[in-house]
């Protein structure tokens, strides 16, 4: 007894700490994640009926009113809505801030999605 050194005791106190480390980052990092991924799919979805929609502005309108209700920093500058004769085009860049205590990451997407005119 008097020879152990408390070895298990610090390597269980460093899985605790890289467990709770792995939960905040989670907690922090998936629902970007989720917001991003079915923004996204909103966005296939209109660019999919941009052709029964006869005005642009009107498709853009509603991409900006979907980001705002996400709680999305998108400004009305950041979307972009192209028509051309065969395709529909949607393109917006933005950054989702992920603040921690010690970093602020910026996660970056580039959303650009295309869908044919009928």
């Amino acid at each position: 007894m008097r020879d152990e050194r408390g070895e298990g005791r610090f390597g269980t106190l460093v899985g605790i700490a890289i467990l709770a480390v792995s939960i905040y980052l989670g907690i922090k990092v998936i629902p970007v994640l989720i917001d991003g991924y079915a923004f996204r799919d909103y966005l296939k979805e209109e660019a999919r009926f941009a052709a029964l929609r006869n005005k642009d502005e009107e498709v853009r309108n509603r991409v900006i009113r979907k980001a705002q209700e996400m709680e999305l920093p998108i400004k009305p500058a950041q979307v972009v809505v192209n028509r051309a004769q065969t395709f529909f085009e949607i393109k917006v860049k933005y950054n989702v801030p992920i603040e921690t205590p010690v970093y602020t990451y910026d996660m970056s997407y580039d959303e650009q999605v295309r869908a044919p005119l009928f």
